[in-house]
């Protein structure tokens, strides 16, 4: 007879609480090209694609840029005296870019022309991009406030003398170029000789909107969000996968597409840069699953985003794996289940680079299996409060089997400071749905 014991607890702050395709005749390829986090001096803040389809450029706050595929570096700004880069574009040959800074300032490299910038001039807003005509021989900048300034670039209209909901965060050009679009932060988009084919303006989202990108087939736009969330929009217009799974390390900066591929990229601040397509699966950041240990880990973790996104109505944020709660959470299991002593954690020790963080322990005798523990937990007010909880965002799994083939768990939760006040549930929500409440394996 397996014997399971499971407790929790959540703490806020530092107060306790018990837990409640191309142009050319080129041949079109699947779009695959992926980098990992880097140690940067400045954040990467923008994401321009070659038009091959193989590889592409990030831009930094402080004017870099980095390459990877078959982007070629051009040179960069970083030695140079600017306002923050705020942008990138590349021109349509793959053999230059221009980057723009905040004040409007541009550089350009390679074959991108200098038509002009902003730079000594009085804006009553900040830039926030920049996008190149289809001919590559102009571009466009774009205020906070929707004003556009084209250098060699048709002007087709602006929302500088709209009152805003949200700030203006990015624009696409159409393939033509005799238009384009806006998209402010809550994913409102104002068309420009353009065609208008939808917005998240009207959808509540967990993240805001940080930019977009014109499909190459000119007929639709793709918009990303702070978490890596992606909306499409327009015909012929798949969705190959989001990066809200991705792991942490960094907000999500920009989207890019290529007439050369098949799909789309995601940049995040570190640098890391994923691509979607049919051969580029979205990326899952889960435990390594070499050990049975790390296994149901990951199993553990897959459940608990199952059981946020079976209750659509609450509009919880996936969870995404953290690897320092992990490593706590990791050490935890193993010192419990070592000394057969089952208690939680100084939990609030954790507090400070999280200001609201909970825990979950469960164990069981030899037989028990994690998906049993995982279904426990949901049975217990406390343990579905903290993994319904809106205002949590991230968590890490520890499993230890005992030598004797006991079971011991910890989940433990967190909201990273960065991430301001958490929401609260109204409400501790049912029990029902379960959506994993299948056996799992055990030590």
């Amino acid at each position: 007879m397996s014997v399971i014991v499971v407790t929790a607890v959540a703490v806020a702050g530092s107060i306790g609480l018990q837990p409640t395709t191309p142009a050319t005749a080129a041949p079109v390829h699947n779009a695959t090209t992926s980098s990992v986090a880097l140690a940067l001096a400045a954040p990467v803040v923008g994401l321009a694609a070659t038009p091959t389809g193989r590889g592409y450029w990030r831009a930094a706050s402080d004017g870099g840029v980095l390459t990877a595929g078959d982007a070629r570096f051009y040179g960069s700004a970083s030695g140079w005296f600017h306002a923050p880069i705020v942008g990138i574009a590349a021109t349509p040959t793959g053999r230059g870019y221009w980057l723009t800074d905040r004040n409007g300032a541009v550089f350009a490299f390679g074959d991108a022309p200098n038509r002009g910038s902003m730079w000594n001039k009085r804006l009553s807003h900040p830039i926030v991009g920049i996008a190149a005509t289809p001919n590559g021989q102009g571009y466009w900048l774009v205020a906070s406030d929707g004003g556009i300034f084209g250098f060699n670039a048709p002007f087709e209209g602006s929302t500088g003398a709209i009152r805003l909901n949200k700030p203006i965060v990015g624009m696409a050009s159409t393939p033509s170029g005799k238009g384009y679009w806006l998209v402010a932060s809550d994913g409102g988009i104002f068309a420009f000789h353009a065609p208008f084919l939808g917005s998240t303006g009207s959808i509540h989202l967990n993240q805001p909107i940080v930019g977009m990108a014109a499909l190459t087939n000119g007929k639709g736009y793709t918009l990303v969000a702070r978490d890596g969330g992606l909306f499409r929009y327009g015909v012929s217009s798949p969705f190959f996968g989001s990066a809200v799974h991705a792991c942490p390390g960094g907000p999500a900066v920009a989207v890019a597409v290529s007439p050369g591929a098949v799909g789309y990229w995601i940049a995040f601040a570190d640098a890391r840069t994923y691509a979607f397509s049919p051969s580029s699966p979205a990326p899952q950041c889960a435990p390594p699953t070499q050990t049975l240990t790390q296994q149901m880990a990951a199993d553990l973790f897959a459940r608990l985003n199952a059981e946020r996104a079976a209750r659509p109505d609450l509009h919880l944020p996936p969870l995404t794996w953290d690897p320092t709660l992990a490593s706590y959470a990791t050490g935890w299991s193993v010192n419990m289940g070592s000394t057969n002593n089952f208690r939680h954690s100084d939990i609030g020790s954790l507090l400070g680079p999280y200001n609201y963080v909970g825990e979950n322990i469960a164990a069981g005798s030899a037989g028990t299996t994690d998906g049993a523990l995982h279904v426990a937990w949901m049975h217990s007010d406390g343990h579905r409060a903290n993994i319904l909880a809106p205002g949590f965002t991230r968590v890490g799994v520890g499993v230890y089997c005992a030598p004797g083939g006991g079971l011991w768990l910890t989940e433990d939760f967190g909201r990273a400071a960065t991430q301001g006040s958490p929401p609260m549930a109204a409400t501790l929500p049912p029990v029902d749905p379960i959506a994993r409440p299948d056996g799992g394996q055990h030590c």
